[in-house]
């Protein structure tokens, strides 16, 4: 196992190793400490634009795939549907069918439909993928709160929507704060289904990854390390929100 380990995460090391060597060189032995290539980052107008268009993303994606998400979690332990089983699959289908298929099939649809790619495309496509994420996760707390606070608000006289919005959704807060957390890192991530989508629009990260494919330099690594630190933090962030709802 820590040999798997260390194959997977021993080059982000060498990442962020040569993120702070004072060389253009990426080779050994280095040549100092240095933060400059940070500082590159960070003056970049081309990469902070990518970034905007990042978040423009992230941000809405995270949104619709929480908002769904918590309507297809609540259906799926909160009413006796008769197809829950196919809806089950129907919405981890996405998680299942490899993302480069469905990149073509949702470009293909588009043509068809002859709309155009844009930012819209981008955050409709990536929503689809992320919800089987946001459902588990916001479903993991559903099935932990005890039904018997919601019986106990209808027996007081509390209608469906009284109850819901009194009892059911405050409890289900640090859920609905989780699956953002984890639905806005993974919309900022996405790439294949981005590349495919995304038209002239270029998010972050195409940026990145056409900067890689092309000139690998200490700024590059640097904008890694930066990433991986961003993305390492929101999802401590939502962890740490989903075990706390989990213990209460």
């Amino acid at each position: 196992v820590w040999l798997v380990y260390s194959f997977m995460y021993l080059p982000i090391a060498v990442i962020a190793l040569f993120s702070f060597n004072a060389s253009e060189i990426i080779a050994f032995p280095l040549q100092g400490f240095t933060l400059h290539w940070f500082g590159q980052v960070l003056a970049d107008a081309r990469l902070g634009k990518g970034l905007g268009l990042s978040f423009l993303v992230s941000v809405p994606v995270a949104a619709l795939a929480t908002l769904f998400g918590a309507m297809a979690a609540l259906a799926l332990t909160r009413y006796p549907l008769r197809g829950r089983g196919v809806l089950f699959a129907v919405i981890l289908l996405p998680f299942l069918i490899p993302k480069v298929i469905l990149a073509v099939a949702q470009l293909i649809l588009l043509s068809e439909l002859k709309i155009e790619r844009s930012l819209a495309t981008i955050i409709a496509g990536q929503a689809i993928i992320i919800l089987p994420f946001t459902t588990l996760i916001i479903a993991s707390v559903l099935v932990r709160i005890d039904r018997r606070l919601e019986e106990a608000a209808a027996d007081l006289g509390a209608s469906g929507w009284s109850t819901f919005r009194r009892v059911t959704l405050p409890l289900m807060k640090n859920g609905l704060t989780a699956a953002w957390f984890i639905a806005f890192v993974l919309s900022s991530s996405e790439y294949v289904l981005t590349s495919f989508l995304s038209g002239r629009y270029q998010p972050l990260s195409i940026l990145v990854a056409s900067d890689f494919r092309f000139n690998i330099s200490p700024a590059l690594n640097a904008l890694a390390l930066m990433i991986v630190a961003v993305n390492l933090a929101f999802i401590a962030i939502g962890e740490f929100i989903r075990l706390r709802s989990k213990q209460a």
